[in-house]
């Protein structure tokens, strides 16, 4: 496939690079700074650009079979800027396959309560998952085939292969390696297993 990865120079955008490229996939790596990309394929390609700037985002999604998000902002409001120019410039290309990753915070705890709404979860990170609840809602009313993952505590780390994915609820587990993570959304592009759900993934 051809994939385009955004956000491919954090930890998990680069594992995810990596893992896409190992899996014999084609990579475009949409990133604001191409110097942080110390790596070099020949099915790797490195775009310049900016995911806030809706033209560079459909301009650079053109020839794509999938997109997989790693993005991450500490201004909450750009994470919902990103999702709508991706899903914008996804429709514009007639692109329908998307990974993009939330936060445990978004699964259910239960049939009717979502796992921030639970007394035990951290109160510093309820504006962060409210913000990845924003970007869920708009990912299913963008009619797009997405999966998005909604990881624990992300380590940074290698592939383990050693994990447990759930659909809906988190699987017990604190803590994802960024490999792992990585490993799951690349194989997703091709199971398609999860597509049009949220998802929890922890270690084993």
């Amino acid at each position: 496939m051809k994939v385009i990865i955004f956000g491919a120079t954090g930890t998990a955008g680069f594992q995810t690079v990596k893992r896409a490229l190992e899996k014999g996939h084609k990579v475009t790596a949409f990133v604001r700074n191409p110097e942080k990309i110390q790596l070099l394929h020949p099915n790797l390609t490195v775009v310049k650009g900016d995911a806030l700037v809706p033209e560079a985002v459909a301009k650079a999604l053109k020839g794509h079979d999938a997109v997989i998000s790693a993005l991450s902002s500490n201004d909450l409001s750009h994470r919902m800027t990103y999702a709508n120019n991706i899903i914008a410039g996804m429709r514009k290309q007639k692109v329908k396959r998307f990974i993009g990753i939330g936060g445990i915070g978004a699964l259910q705890a239960s049939k009717h309560l979502k796992v921030y709404e639970t007394v035990t979860f951290p109160k510093e990170y309820i504006d962060l998952t409210q913000s990845h609840i924003r970007v869920l809602d708009a990912l299913l009313n963008s009619k797009l085939d997405f999966t998005f993952v909604c990881p624990p505590m992300i380590s940074e780390g290698e592939r383990t292969g050693k994990y447990k994915v759930r659909d809906n609820f988190p699987p017990p587990g604190w803590s994802i390696t960024s490999g792992d993570l990585a490993d799951f959304m690349v194989g997703e592009l091709t199971t398609n297993r999860y597509v049009g759900k949220k998802v929890g993934i922890a270690h084993s």
